[in-house]
């Protein structure tokens, strides 16, 4: 046996706050290991600990054989274990075992798995994960797979609303760390967030320019100040509809005059005012998805440039928005429904603006915590950038909304 290649496998554990360092310096502390006699390879993984959920970043490396290993045992891995003690102490555990080449001894020959031809050398393929028996299966099975997909759904799902809800950043946090078959994929949890929310907004509000909002053709939730007779004279609005259409065009850019003439400015409007703006705002409600699609790479440009020197990528930043706005939706939804099943259960009971006042203080305090918790920077610092983001958000907020209305009245 001293003449088989081997691997000699090291699993480390280090302390969540010392993971991103400890990854830099492990890229580094392989290259020399491999770089020693006997050594022909190695590949870092990436792993949790099952029982504590902790990261572990586990090390495979080949040796030519039984006799290269005890020679690195015996003169290398002393001076190459000091070095990680005494960069990062105790703050990481290390555990060694040796594996010999082998065999599975559940398929004896290999045959191609019939779902993405590689071969399968065990019950279940090794590069799509589909069961390497072919026979077909009991409805019984079939059942059985349908309830394990739902099961392990609602699992994920669940898990994932909590940390979401509850616990700001921890979702964004253990994401970059690599925990993330656990939760459900952040892009797909935002479209679906984004989708619900917008769906029953549109089912629960009808907006109207010039006139109250209607909740699901309830009373008004806002009266005008003078409501009129409930006979309107039509040549009396159409007079009104006439003057609010009358285009002017003074002081407008030349090019904006250009996009859109004073004819089509005028249709648009008339168009628009037609039934009160009614169907240009469900427009606007449909389109804002889409706007949020442009917003947000935006804004993680922005906190790029406010956190330059926290090591994270584009990339990482976007997630941190992606999350945020999955949760404001899903927060918003709540919201939603709590007020308008109050209003129906209890008409006139639920303390409205008292709700919405702890609401909007939640939403403004789980911002700030996220920030703390995924960039680690002290109170007053991350404070100082809440303040600033918060500002940019606006502007960019605002500008790419008119943005919105105006590619909205242009296209309706």
């Amino acid at each position: 046996m001293s003449g088989e290649r081997i691997t000699y496998e090291v699993t480390l554990e280090p302390d969540p706050a010392i993971l991103r360092e400890f990854e830099t310096w492990l890229e580094y502390h392989v290259d020399d290991v491999i770089a020693l006699p006997g050594f022909t390879g190695a590949t870092i993984h990436k792993g949790e600990n099952p029982e504590t959920g902790a990261a572990l970043r586990i090390v495979r490396y080949e040796l030519e054989n039984q006799a290269a290993l005890e020679r690195y045992l015996r003169e290398d891995a002393p001076r190459m274990r000091a070095e990680g003690t005494s960069r990062f102490g105790d703050r990481f555990r290390a555990s060694r075992r040796i594996v010999h080449e082998g065999r599975d001894a559940a398929l004896t020959d290999a045959r191609p798995c019939p779902n993405c031809d590689q071969l399968l050398w065990g019950q279940y393929c090794a590069n799509c994960g589909q069961r390497a028996r072919t026979r077909m299966i009991t409805l019984w099975e079939l059942l059985k797979d349908a309830g394990d997909l739902i099961a392990s759904l609602d699992s994920r799902l669940w898990r994932t609303l909590g940390l979401l809800l509850f616990r700001p950043g921890r979702l964004t946090v253990d994401y970059l760390e690599g925990k993330r078959a656990r939760y459900v994929p952040p892009f797909r949890l935002f479209i679906a967030a984004s989708i619900v929310f917008f769906f029953v907004a549109s089912l629960l509000a009808d907006f109207s320019i010039g006139d109250a909002v209607v909740i699901d053709g309830d009373t008004p939730q806002q009266e005008t100040a003078e409501p009129g007779p409930p006979d309107v004279d039509v040549t009396v609005a159409g007079a009104q509809f006439d003057e609010m259409c009358n285009v002017n065009y003074e002081g407008v850019p030349p090019w904006f005059e250009e996009l859109v003439p004073p004819e089509r400015a005028r249709e648009i409007c008339e168009r628009i005012t037609l039934d009160r703006g009614r169907s240009f705002m469900r427009a606007v409600l449909s389109n804002i998805p889409a706007m949020m699609f442009l917003f947000l790479p935006v804004m993680a440009l922005v906190m790029k440039l406010a956190y330059p020197l926290s090591g994270r990528y584009y990339a990482e930043h976007l997630l941190f928005l992606v999350h945020y706005h999955s949760f404001f939706y899903l927060f918003s939804l709540l919201l939603i429904l709590l007020e308008q099943g109050g209003a129906r259960l209890a008409p006139g009971v639920l303390p409205t603006g008292l709700i919405n006042t702890a609401a909007f203080i939640y939403l403004m305090v789980y911002l700030f915590r996220a920030l703390r918790r995924v960039y680690g920077q002290g109170f007053w610092l991350t404070l100082f950038k809440y303040v600033l983001m918060g500002l940019s958000y606006l502007l960019a907020l605002v500008t790419t909304f008119v943005g919105l209305l105006l590619y909205t009245a242009v296209t309706l």
